[in-house]
């Protein structure tokens, strides 16, 4: 499909990094300088996130309260569904699935061959981790997928922690008949989460199936409920993004690790976002009831931009600006990898306005999450002549807000951006806007950077999250 999407047979470097906090920020700082990418050939990419030399400061460890969640709810051992029946199992790959009542054979067959290449594109092929052994639960110390009668939703089981110095859990899967196309997407989906669950059990279900998503972005073929994830997410772009639970939108959520490939990224598909969780590791006692889910993707994340409030609020407000011109808005410079989605990837604009209608004040059809976006489309259909455009953003405390304000041309690209003033204590921010000439419209894009405090950012563990409101105001100078 692009450049992002190899020959399942290429091989992609994977490195594990089994640290704490210390050896977290020694992963990630250590940054490798690429060219830039030619525009409009693929998306501009940063600096990346892993790999290279150098040894970063010291840094303070992860602040946590005893009043805030630090995980999801650690799950009590889910009973395996009874077969009655001997599992089949694959020769060339430690996968197998079992037959329950009123289940065909060649659907266990196709469920099989699904599970078996699954695991090869990304454990042999890609060179991911393996899934961790259950310890003959399931009859073998293979990864187990147990079939059902009827349609039904792929769900993933967590075993009990496996004792060592970092969290480390196997998982099996149930799945209902769903179809040939279907069943090689979930197959997939089965394989990346137990993979998750071998890094970093810890995180949360919502991203452990985001990621799952991501990797059958990679070695599989688009189907129509690849476009209802897509299409759930990017229709509603004021829900945050990344969160705790398992819900609707958790693999179109796969657009946040699609977006770090491609922008900070080594071009090897998969492996940005295999480091992030191998890295983010911890160590969950005992008997808890939460996950010890601290540090993070996102304090990967954070520290990758060596703590720097600035940075990571243009990362975020980056990130949405690249949702905006997702699928059909699609203008070869931000996210290629998914023009396949068309209508169903246009991000949601809650309002469209014309230069000539100004001085007007918007307000955001519906308020904000962490890590969710609001879009105003202001078309410029006079001529400003010398005058100037002047932008005012408001939003409701404690949060704060980065904007960005992209000029778009005649052809939908992107020719220029200008980021309002990073304000992290305040609730407005103003902006004054000249040399317009050969610009069709504005994007203004709004995004909350969430957070309990300023020692305390975003972290998808604090849902439900409060959303905020916010208003744009634009007028001639």
């Amino acid at each position: 499909m692009c450049q992002y999407r190899a020959a399942v047979r290429e091989r992609v470097k994977s490195r594990q990094f089994l640290a704490g906090v210390t050896r977290l920020a020694g992963a990630l700082l250590a940054f490798l300088v690429l060219p830039p990418s030619p525009a409009r050939a693929q998306p501009q990419r940063e600096r990346p996130f892993l790999f290279g030399g150098g040894q970063p400061g010291k840094k303070d460890p992860v602040q946590t309260d005893p009043w805030l969640p630090t995980g999801a709810l650690v799950p009590t051992h889910l009973g395996r569904p009874a077969t009655g029946e001997v599992p089949g199992c694959s020769f060339r790959a430690p996968v197998c699935v079992h037959r329950g009542s009123g289940v065909g054979p060649d659907a266990a067959r196709n469920a099989l061959e699904a599970l078996e290449s699954a695991y090869e594109a990304l454990v042999i092929a890609l060179r991911l981790p393996g899934p961790a052994s259950d310890l003959g639960a399931g009859g073998t110390d293979a990864l187990d997928l147990y079939l059902t009668a009827g349609p039904s939703r792929l769900q993933v089981g967590v075993e009990p922690i496996i004792g060592g110095q970092f969290d480390r859990a196997a998982g099996f899967c149930t799945l209902g008949e769903v179809g040939h196309e279907r069943t090689r997407r979930d197959a997939t989906l089965c394989v990346g989460e137990a993979i998750a669950l071998a890094l970093d059990p810890a995180e949360t279900p919502h991203l452990r199936r985001a990621y799952a998503a991501h990797l059958w972005g990679v070695v599989g073929t688009p189907t129509a409920a690849d476009l209802e994830a897509v299409d759930e997410v990017q229709a509603h772009p004021e829900r945050a993004l990344a969160t705790r639970e398992l819900g609707p939108s958790s693999e179109g959520a796969a657009l946040l690790f699609e977006y770090l490939d491609a922008r900070r990224g080594l071009g090897t598909p998969g492996t940005l976002a295999t480091s992030m969780f191998s890295v983010a590791v911890t160590k969950t006692e005992p008997r808890s009831v939460l996950w010890n889910n601290s540090p993070d993707v996102f304090d990967a994340l954070r520290r990758a931009l060596d703590e720097n409030p600035r940075d990571t609020a243009q990362l975020f407000a980056d990130l949405a600006v690249t949702r905006g011109f997702v699928g059909a808005r699609d203008d070869g410079s931000h996210l290629p990898a998914m023009e396949w989605t068309g209508s169903f990837g246009r991000a949601r604009f809650d309002w469209s306005i014309k230069l000539s209608s100004l001085p007007r004040r918007v307000a955001s059809l519906r308020p904000i999450e962490p890590l969710g976006a609001t879009y105003v489309w202001l078309e410029l259909d006079q001529d400003l002549g010398e005058k100037e455009l002047g932008f005012q953003a408001e939003w409701e405390s404690p949060v704060s807000f980065q904007w960005a304000i992209v000029r778009v041309g005649a052809e939908g690209d992107e020719i220029g951006r200008i980021y309002p003033p990073f304000v992290e204590r305040g609730g407005s921010v103003e902006q004054t806007l000249s040399d317009l000439k050969g610009v069709r419209g504005l994007l203004i894009v709004g995004t909350n950077l969430g957070g309990v405090s300023l020692a305390h950012p975003f972290d998808p563990d604090y849902a439900p999250f409060e959303p905020h409101g916010c208003t744009v105001y634009l007028t001639k100078l």
